[in-house]
């Protein structure tokens, strides 16, 4: 349960700094400003499908980074040895 709470809160932070990116950098509001209209503009099984898919690719992503964080005190051992 604490590992769930911890990834949605990395999720969260991920996704409020890329929020303040977004605000920040003029090209990357201007950019996404132009892709929004046409995002809304596809059907709504495809807009579905493809936030889903980004969802998920997010959990993909930050499940391998959070494995390879718990497995570098292993990784650090093999190199200990002779």
């Amino acid at each position: 349960m604490i590992r769930l709470i911890r990834t949605t809160g990395f999720l969260l932070i991920v996704a409020g700094a890329l929020v303040i990116l977004t605000w920040l950098i003029e090209p990357l509001r201007e950019a996404l400003r132009n892709l929004w209209p046409w995002y809304r503009a596809l059907p709504l099984p495809v807009q579905v499908g493809s936030g889903l898919a980004v969802i998920g690719l997010l959990i993909l992503m930050i499940s391998l980074l959070w494995e390879r964080f718990e497995d570098r005190e292993n990784d650090r051992s093999l190199l200990d040895e002779p």
